[in-house]
């Protein structure tokens, strides 16, 4: 889960690397495997998968990865088994737990005979804390006598004592897990006269009222200035009634001072 610095090309067994054609004759009956390098139809420029919550209603709180792994080499008529390993390096204070960030996976899969892949199914949970405390985990795949490490990219990390070394990335996948949910990019010049001052909490909020997709609300135009104007003024009267009826606890923003929305939205 180090640093990755530049992107290497492919890096293969030592067998396929040999030039000779007897060689590559004798390497074309190994059989591997290693994880899709594309995920969600996008390709992986590293090992890190990125689970962000904050993209997410407040109320979703357990949701599902799908992990492809892939098989080198030729497809069989009988079931090959291979394994996974779940862990977190030692020490790493963001280290994810097992039953509060995610639920641990089977760790014993078979690639089916004829087929070229198989999937691993990662439920991943969103801990109360989790925007303070962003979470990650590792899945290994682990070689067998059958299905062997024989194809995987690299990339390059820098060590503690600025030294470089490589290592594969297709051999694992990092599960990168935090509340983040970014600021829209119209937030400045359409958002803030409605709800003011910019903050996740607030965010959030207004997007479980509204009942706004997430992914929708910070798209660069998918919301109108007109539909950005009423939500503001709703928000604005909710605020009023839900503050009116618990008057002795307010609803406060991420600064602990009560949630006010823009000037526009007060008229």
């Amino acid at each position: 889960m180090k640093n990755i610095i530049i992107a290497l090309g492919l890096v293969i067994s030592a067998s396929a690397l040999v030039g000779c054609e007897e060689s590559l004759d004798t390497y074309a009956g190994e059989n591997g495997i290693y994880f899709d390098t594309r995920y969600e139809e996008s390709e992986m420029q590293n090992d890190t998968i990125d689970v962000h919550w904050g993209l997410k209603k407040s109320d979703v709180t357990s949701q599902k990865l799908t992990l492809i792994v892939k098989l080198f080499g030729n497809t069989s008529p009988v079931d090959r088994r291979f394994s996974i390993r779940v862990e977190t390096d030692p020490g790493d204070e963001k280290a994810a737990e097992q039953g509060v960030d995610y639920v641990m996976p089977p760790l014993e899969y078979v690639m089916e005979a004829g087929k070229a892949e198989t999937p691993i199914e990662i439920e991943v949970l969103r801990r109360p804390d989790l925007k303070d405390n962003a979470r990650r985990f590792r899945i290994n795949l682990v070689e067998s006598d059958e299905l062997k490490f024989h194809f995987t990219r690299a990339v390059g990390f820098v060590n503690a004592d600025g030294t470089t070394e490589t290592r594969p990335i297709d051999l694992q996948r990092v599960i990168r897990i935090d509340e983040s949910f970014p600021m829209p990019v119209w937030w400045d010049h359409r958002g803030e006269p409605y709800f003011g001052t910019w903050s996740q909490t607030k965010a959030s909020l207004i997007c479980d009222v509204m009942e706004i997709d997430r992914e929708d609300w910070i798209a660069k135009a998918t919301l109108t200035a007109g539909y950005l104007k009423f939500c503001g003024a709703f928000m604005k009267r909710w605020l009023d009634e839900q503050n009116a009826l618990n008057p002795d606890n307010p609803i406060l923003d991420e600064d602990g001072e009560p949630m006010k929305m823009g000037i526009e939205s007060d008229r």
